[in-house]
Protein backbone atom coordinates (compact mmCIF):
# COMPACT_ATOMS: atom_id res chain seq x y z
CA UNK A 1 0.00 0.00 0.00
CA UNK A 2 1.01 3.67 -0.59
CA UNK A 3 0.57 5.66 2.38
CA UNK A 4 -1.30 9.35 1.36
CA UNK A 5 -2.90 9.90 4.49
CA UNK A 6 -4.27 13.01 4.48
CA UNK A 7 -2.08 14.39 1.67
CA UNK A 8 -4.55 13.66 -0.90
CA UNK A 9 -6.67 16.21 0.59
CA UNK A 10 -4.20 18.69 1.80
CA UNK A 11 -1.79 18.80 -1.18
CA UNK A 12 -4.57 19.37 -4.14
CA UNK A 13 -3.57 22.61 -4.58
CA UNK A 14 -3.92 23.23 -9.02
CA UNK A 15 -0.41 25.14 -8.91
CA UNK A 16 1.98 23.11 -6.89
CA UNK A 17 0.19 20.16 -5.20
CA UNK A 18 1.57 16.56 -5.57
CA UNK A 19 -2.01 15.52 -5.85
CA UNK A 20 -3.76 18.41 -7.69
CA UNK A 21 -4.20 15.75 -10.66
CA UNK A 22 -5.81 12.80 -9.44
CA UNK A 23 -6.08 10.23 -12.50
CA UNK A 24 -2.15 10.94 -13.12
CA UNK A 25 -1.63 11.10 -9.39
CA UNK A 26 -3.32 7.08 -9.43
CA UNK A 27 -1.79 6.31 -12.38
CA UNK A 28 1.98 6.68 -11.35
CA UNK A 29 1.12 5.07 -8.13
CA UNK A 30 0.11 1.78 -10.01
CA UNK A 31 3.41 2.09 -12.65
CA UNK A 32 5.13 1.70 -9.26
CA UNK A 33 3.78 -1.12 -8.76
CA UNK A 34 1.11 -0.36 -5.63
CA UNK A 35 -2.53 -2.11 -5.23
CA UNK A 36 -3.82 -0.51 -2.45
CA UNK A 37 -3.71 3.23 -0.66
CA UNK A 38 -4.16 4.14 2.74
CA UNK A 39 -5.94 7.21 3.05
CA UNK A 40 -7.84 9.30 5.35
CA UNK A 41 -11.46 9.27 4.97
CA UNK A 42 -12.21 11.73 7.69
CA UNK A 43 -15.18 9.68 8.81
CA UNK A 44 -16.46 12.62 11.11
CA UNK A 45 -16.57 14.90 8.42
CA UNK A 46 -18.25 12.59 5.82
CA UNK A 47 -21.02 11.39 8.67
CA UNK A 48 -24.11 13.50 9.22
CA UNK A 49 -24.20 15.22 12.11
CA UNK A 50 -27.01 15.02 14.74
CA UNK A 51 -29.47 17.34 13.53
CA UNK A 52 -29.10 15.07 10.04
CA UNK A 53 -28.08 18.25 8.06
CA UNK A 54 -24.47 17.26 6.37
CA UNK A 55 -22.55 20.41 4.24
CA UNK A 56 -20.60 18.66 2.23
CA UNK A 57 -18.04 21.64 2.05
CA UNK A 58 -15.80 21.88 4.45
CA UNK A 59 -12.29 23.72 6.02
CA UNK A 60 -9.62 21.05 7.21
CA UNK A 61 -7.41 22.60 9.73
CA UNK A 62 -3.69 20.76 9.53
CA UNK A 63 -1.18 21.07 12.53
CA UNK A 64 1.06 22.64 9.98
CA UNK A 65 -0.08 25.03 7.42
CA UNK A 66 -2.85 26.88 5.83
CA UNK A 67 -6.37 25.98 6.11
CA UNK A 68 -7.85 23.80 3.21
CA UNK A 69 -12.11 23.82 1.80
CA UNK A 70 -12.60 20.55 0.33
CA UNK A 71 -16.11 19.10 -0.41
CA UNK A 72 -15.39 15.87 1.42
CA UNK A 73 -18.06 13.48 0.40
CA UNK A 74 -17.55 14.39 -3.35
CA UNK A 75 -13.60 13.89 -2.95
CA UNK A 76 -14.25 10.50 -1.59
CA UNK A 77 -16.63 9.44 -4.07
CA UNK A 78 -14.15 10.72 -6.63
CA UNK A 79 -11.35 8.71 -5.34
CA UNK A 80 -13.45 6.06 -5.11
CA UNK A 81 -14.56 5.31 -8.66
CA UNK A 82 -11.07 6.22 -9.81
CA UNK A 83 -9.68 3.62 -7.45
CA UNK A 84 -12.28 1.35 -8.36
CA UNK A 85 -11.49 1.55 -12.42
CA UNK A 86 -7.62 0.83 -11.33
CA UNK A 87 -8.50 -2.18 -9.78
CA UNK A 88 -7.41 -0.83 -6.53
CA UNK A 89 -7.94 -1.36 -2.93
CA UNK A 90 -8.55 1.59 0.02
CA UNK A 91 -6.92 0.71 3.59
CA UNK A 92 -8.73 3.26 5.75
CA UNK A 93 -7.29 4.79 8.88
CA UNK A 94 -8.30 8.06 10.36
CA UNK A 95 -6.68 10.95 11.90
CA UNK A 96 -9.36 12.90 13.16
CA UNK A 97 -8.08 15.80 11.97
CA UNK A 98 -9.32 19.05 13.20
CA UNK A 99 -12.04 21.05 10.82
CA UNK A 100 -13.55 24.95 11.80
CA UNK A 101 -16.35 23.27 13.02
CA UNK A 102 -14.13 21.12 15.70
CA UNK A 103 -16.29 17.68 15.20
CA UNK A 104 -13.25 15.73 16.46
CA UNK A 105 -14.05 16.84 19.46
CA UNK A 106 -17.74 15.02 19.52
CA UNK A 107 -16.20 11.55 18.46
CA UNK A 108 -15.68 10.25 22.56
CA UNK A 109 -17.47 6.80 23.02
CA UNK A 110 -16.98 3.61 21.48
CA UNK A 111 -20.34 4.50 20.20
CA UNK A 112 -19.69 7.70 18.56
CA UNK A 113 -16.83 5.52 16.42
CA UNK A 114 -18.96 3.56 15.24
CA UNK A 115 -21.63 6.26 14.10
CA UNK A 116 -19.31 8.10 12.29
CA UNK A 117 -17.52 4.39 10.56
CA UNK A 118 -21.03 3.09 9.84
CA UNK A 119 -22.26 6.41 8.02
CA UNK A 120 -19.33 6.44 5.92
CA UNK A 121 -19.32 2.55 5.33
CA UNK A 122 -23.16 2.66 4.38
CA UNK A 123 -22.63 6.31 2.02
CA UNK A 124 -19.53 3.91 0.23
CA UNK A 125 -21.89 0.85 0.33
CA UNK A 126 -24.41 2.82 -1.66
CA UNK A 127 -22.18 4.02 -4.50
CA UNK A 128 -20.81 0.69 -4.66
CA UNK A 129 -17.33 0.16 -3.90
CA UNK A 130 -17.81 -1.21 -0.53
CA UNK A 131 -15.87 -4.47 -1.32
CA UNK A 132 -12.52 -1.96 -2.19
CA UNK A 133 -12.43 -1.14 1.73
CA UNK A 134 -9.29 -3.44 2.36
CA UNK A 135 -9.59 -2.76 6.03
CA UNK A 136 -10.64 -0.28 8.44
CA UNK A 137 -8.16 1.25 11.29
CA UNK A 138 -10.64 3.02 13.07
CA UNK A 139 -8.32 5.81 14.71
CA UNK A 140 -4.49 6.12 14.20
CA UNK A 141 -2.34 4.56 16.14
CA UNK A 142 -5.09 5.02 19.02
CA UNK A 143 -5.51 6.81 21.56
CA UNK A 144 -2.16 8.73 20.40
CA UNK A 145 -3.11 12.35 19.90
CA UNK A 146 -4.18 14.16 17.99
CA UNK A 147 -6.24 11.29 16.37
CA UNK A 148 -7.88 10.39 19.65
CA UNK A 149 -8.29 14.28 20.51
CA UNK A 150 -12.35 13.28 22.02
CA UNK A 151 -11.01 10.42 23.78
CA UNK A 152 -8.53 11.79 25.76
CA UNK A 153 -10.56 13.95 28.14
CA UNK A 154 -13.20 11.20 28.75
CA UNK A 155 -10.74 8.16 29.59
CA UNK A 156 -7.49 10.08 30.91
CA UNK A 157 -9.58 12.99 32.66
CA UNK A 158 -7.22 15.64 30.90
CA UNK A 159 -6.96 18.01 28.68
CA UNK A 160 -5.46 16.70 25.03
CA UNK A 161 -3.13 19.75 25.10
CA UNK A 162 -1.35 17.78 28.15
CA UNK A 163 -0.46 14.88 25.88
CA UNK A 164 -1.16 11.08 27.01
CA UNK A 165 -0.03 10.20 30.62
CA UNK A 166 2.97 7.61 30.51
CA UNK A 167 1.29 5.14 32.44
CA UNK A 168 -2.48 3.96 32.26
CA UNK A 169 -4.35 3.67 35.44
CA UNK A 170 -6.57 0.89 35.72
CA UNK A 171 -9.64 2.38 35.26
CA UNK A 172 -8.50 3.80 32.12
CA UNK A 173 -6.96 0.46 30.76
CA UNK A 174 -10.49 -0.79 31.48
CA UNK A 175 -11.92 2.13 29.40
CA UNK A 176 -9.72 1.91 26.34
CA UNK A 177 -10.52 -1.85 26.30
CA UNK A 178 -14.37 -0.94 25.83
CA UNK A 179 -12.93 0.98 22.37
CA UNK A 180 -11.51 -2.29 21.17
CA UNK A 181 -14.12 -4.59 22.14
CA UNK A 182 -17.53 -2.38 21.66
CA UNK A 183 -16.29 -0.54 17.55
CA UNK A 184 -15.23 -3.34 16.16
CA UNK A 185 -18.09 -5.91 17.61
CA UNK A 186 -20.68 -3.30 16.17
CA UNK A 187 -18.91 -2.43 12.84
CA UNK A 188 -18.70 -6.54 12.16
CA UNK A 189 -21.93 -6.83 12.79
CA UNK A 190 -22.91 -4.14 10.21
CA UNK A 191 -20.09 -4.86 7.26
CA UNK A 192 -19.01 -8.54 7.68
CA UNK A 193 -17.48 -8.30 4.71
CA UNK A 194 -14.80 -5.45 6.00
CA UNK A 195 -11.95 -6.00 8.25
CA UNK A 196 -11.76 -3.72 11.21
CA UNK A 197 -8.39 -3.57 13.41
CA UNK A 198 -6.04 -1.08 15.02
CA UNK A 199 -2.85 0.30 13.67
CA UNK A 200 -0.14 1.06 16.48
CA UNK A 201 3.53 2.01 17.69
CA UNK A 202 6.28 0.27 19.33
CA UNK A 203 5.41 2.27 22.54
CA UNK A 204 1.87 1.47 22.26
CA UNK A 205 1.58 -2.22 21.58
CA UNK A 206 3.27 -2.74 25.08
CA UNK A 207 -0.03 -1.42 26.65
CA UNK A 208 -1.71 -3.00 24.56
CA UNK A 209 -0.20 -6.26 26.09
CA UNK A 210 -2.95 -5.19 29.03
CA UNK A 211 -5.77 -5.44 27.00
CA UNK A 212 -8.67 -7.62 25.36
CA UNK A 213 -7.65 -7.65 21.78
CA UNK A 214 -10.08 -10.30 20.66
CA UNK A 215 -12.53 -8.14 18.43
CA UNK A 216 -9.67 -7.22 16.26
CA UNK A 217 -9.00 -8.32 12.85
CA UNK A 218 -5.60 -6.82 12.65
CA UNK A 219 -3.04 -4.94 14.61
CA UNK A 220 -1.13 -2.62 11.75
CA UNK A 221 2.23 -2.15 13.41
CA UNK A 222 4.64 1.03 13.22
CA UNK A 223 8.15 0.36 12.81
CA UNK A 224 10.99 3.06 12.76
CA UNK A 225 14.41 2.87 13.16
CA UNK A 226 14.71 6.43 13.90
CA UNK A 227 12.54 5.13 17.47
CA UNK A 228 15.61 2.43 18.24
CA UNK A 229 17.43 4.39 21.35
CA UNK A 230 20.47 3.44 19.98
CA UNK A 231 20.50 4.57 16.35
CA UNK A 232 19.21 7.84 18.05
CA UNK A 233 22.06 8.40 20.17
CA UNK A 234 24.50 7.09 17.70
CA UNK A 235 22.75 9.65 15.28
CA UNK A 236 23.07 12.78 18.05
CA UNK A 237 18.80 12.97 17.74
CA UNK A 238 18.89 12.09 21.41
CA UNK A 239 20.48 15.00 22.06
CA UNK A 240 19.69 18.83 21.06
CA UNK A 241 21.33 20.11 18.26
CA UNK A 242 22.10 23.16 16.57
CA UNK A 243 24.00 25.30 14.06
CA UNK A 244 26.47 23.23 12.76
CA UNK A 245 25.82 19.86 14.52
CA UNK A 246 22.48 20.30 13.28
CA UNK A 247 23.56 20.18 9.54
CA UNK A 248 25.79 17.69 10.35
CA UNK A 249 22.97 15.11 11.55
CA UNK A 250 21.58 14.31 7.95
CA UNK A 251 25.12 13.35 6.59
CA UNK A 252 25.97 11.20 10.05
CA UNK A 253 22.59 8.92 9.75
CA UNK A 254 23.58 8.19 5.53
CA UNK A 255 27.46 7.53 7.24
CA UNK A 256 25.45 5.25 9.84
CA UNK A 257 23.20 3.61 7.13
CA UNK A 258 26.25 3.11 4.42
CA UNK A 259 28.96 1.60 6.78
CA UNK A 260 26.86 -0.54 9.57
CA UNK A 261 23.88 -1.19 7.85
CA UNK A 262 23.30 -4.54 8.65
CA UNK A 263 23.94 -3.92 12.74
CA UNK A 264 20.72 -1.42 12.24
CA UNK A 265 18.65 -4.15 9.69
CA UNK A 266 19.39 -6.50 12.72
CA UNK A 267 18.03 -3.93 15.43
CA UNK A 268 14.90 -3.52 13.97
CA UNK A 269 14.09 -7.68 12.73
CA UNK A 270 14.33 -7.35 16.28
CA UNK A 271 11.22 -4.99 16.43
CA UNK A 272 9.69 -7.09 13.53
CA UNK A 273 10.16 -10.62 15.55
CA UNK A 274 8.56 -8.85 18.94
CA UNK A 275 5.57 -7.29 17.08
CA UNK A 276 4.88 -10.61 14.85
CA UNK A 277 5.09 -12.73 18.26
CA UNK A 278 2.15 -10.95 19.81
CA UNK A 279 -0.14 -10.33 16.32
CA UNK A 280 0.56 -14.66 16.68
CA UNK A 281 -0.18 -14.85 20.02
CA UNK A 282 -3.46 -12.95 19.84
CA UNK A 283 -4.41 -14.70 16.71
CA UNK A 284 -4.70 -11.11 14.83
CA UNK A 285 -3.29 -10.65 10.94
CA UNK A 286 0.11 -8.61 11.06
CA UNK A 287 0.38 -5.35 9.00
CA UNK A 288 3.29 -3.63 8.81
CA UNK A 289 1.58 -0.23 7.23
CA UNK A 290 4.34 2.31 8.69
CA UNK A 291 8.46 2.85 8.66
CA UNK A 292 11.18 2.08 8.23
CA UNK A 293 13.68 4.98 8.43
CA UNK A 294 12.75 8.64 7.54
CA UNK A 295 14.38 10.38 5.22
CA UNK A 296 17.73 12.48 5.60
CA UNK A 297 17.05 16.00 5.15
CA UNK A 298 18.64 17.43 2.15
CA UNK A 299 18.66 14.10 0.24
CA UNK A 300 19.36 14.38 -3.75
CA UNK A 301 19.45 10.68 -4.13
CA UNK A 302 19.10 7.37 -2.44
CA UNK A 303 21.94 6.17 -0.03
CA UNK A 304 22.37 2.44 -0.70
CA UNK A 305 22.15 1.42 2.95
CA UNK A 306 18.72 3.60 3.22
CA UNK A 307 17.45 1.05 0.16
CA UNK A 308 19.17 -1.92 1.70
CA UNK A 309 17.28 -1.33 4.95
CA UNK A 310 14.07 -1.13 3.27
CA UNK A 311 14.58 -4.48 0.70
CA UNK A 312 15.47 -5.68 3.70
CA UNK A 313 12.34 -5.41 5.80
CA UNK A 314 10.50 -6.37 2.84
CA UNK A 315 12.05 -9.83 2.70
CA UNK A 316 11.83 -10.10 6.45
CA UNK A 317 8.43 -9.33 6.59
CA UNK A 318 7.00 -11.46 3.64
CA UNK A 319 8.88 -14.34 5.61
CA UNK A 320 7.26 -13.85 8.80
CA UNK A 321 3.80 -13.76 7.59
CA UNK A 322 2.56 -10.20 7.20
CA UNK A 323 -0.59 -10.41 5.59
CA UNK A 324 -0.29 -6.11 3.57
CA UNK A 325 2.66 -3.83 4.00
CA UNK A 326 4.09 -0.66 2.19
CA UNK A 327 7.54 -0.62 0.89
CA UNK A 328 7.87 2.51 2.94
CA UNK A 329 5.79 4.84 4.08
CA UNK A 330 7.40 7.69 2.26
CA UNK A 331 6.69 6.05 -0.98
CA UNK A 332 4.27 8.87 -1.73
CA UNK A 333 4.52 12.03 -4.51
CA UNK A 334 4.92 14.41 -1.57
CA UNK A 335 8.47 12.82 -1.16
CA UNK A 336 9.72 14.18 -4.69
CA UNK A 337 13.40 12.55 -4.74
CA UNK A 338 12.12 8.75 -3.40
CA UNK A 339 8.69 9.54 -5.97
CA UNK A 340 11.45 9.78 -8.56
CA UNK A 341 12.69 5.86 -8.28
CA UNK A 342 10.44 4.23 -9.76
CA UNK A 343 12.49 1.45 -10.64
CA UNK A 344 13.04 1.10 -6.89
CA UNK A 345 9.92 1.25 -6.21
CA UNK A 346 8.26 -1.34 -8.83
CA UNK A 347 11.34 -3.65 -7.44
CA UNK A 348 9.68 -3.37 -3.82
CA UNK A 349 5.91 -3.69 -4.58
CA UNK A 350 7.04 -6.67 -6.99
CA UNK A 351 8.88 -8.33 -4.21
CA UNK A 352 5.62 -7.78 -2.02
CA UNK A 353 2.82 -9.11 -3.84
CA UNK A 354 5.10 -12.27 -5.66
CA UNK A 355 5.37 -13.12 -2.24
CA UNK A 356 2.14 -12.87 -0.93
CA UNK A 357 1.09 -15.01 -3.85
Amino acid sequence: MACWDLSWLLHRDLRDGAFASLERVLDDTQLRGFNALRVDPCPHLIASPENGIHLDRCELIPSHGQPVEVKIRHALQQLMQSTHERGMKLWFSSHFINDSRARRSFVRRPADYVAVWSDTLSLIQEWGYLDDVAGVDFCYQFPSLPAAHGVTRRVFGRSPERGLPSRWSPTAAERLEAYLLEVPRALHALFPSVPVGLSTTSALSEQLRQLDTSELDFLDFSLWLDEDPRYRLATGEAMPMSGLLGRLASPVKQVLLDAAGTHWQRRLEEQLQRRMAFTRLRRLSPVLGNGFVRQPRGLRSMPTGWADLHEMMVVNALTQGVDAMTPTSLASPHYDWLWQEQDYLAHLNHMILAGAR
